[in-house]
């Protein structure tokens, strides 16, 4: 049984981007965090392409979007 780790805004998000790439896919917290994240406004350049690895890897298919 899989466990799901809830993240929040003081998680890295290159912390975040290693946990989802090795197990594959983003969980719905994960979803919530990194929707929270983007309409914070307040990314840093290295956050922005932290997020555009994600986008990049689940629009290619290389991560799942779960439940």
């Amino acid at each position: 049984m899989m466990t799901t780790q809830t993240f929040n805004q003081s998680i890295p998000l290159d912390e975040m981007f290693a946990r989802v790439w090795n197990l594959g896919h983003l969980t719905r917290a994960e979803r919530q965090t990194l929707k929270s994240v983007v309409l914070s406004n307040s990314l840093s350049s290295e956050d922005e392409d932290v997020l555009n690895r994600i986008f990049h890897a689940v629009r290619r298919g290389w991560l799942k979007i779960s439940d």
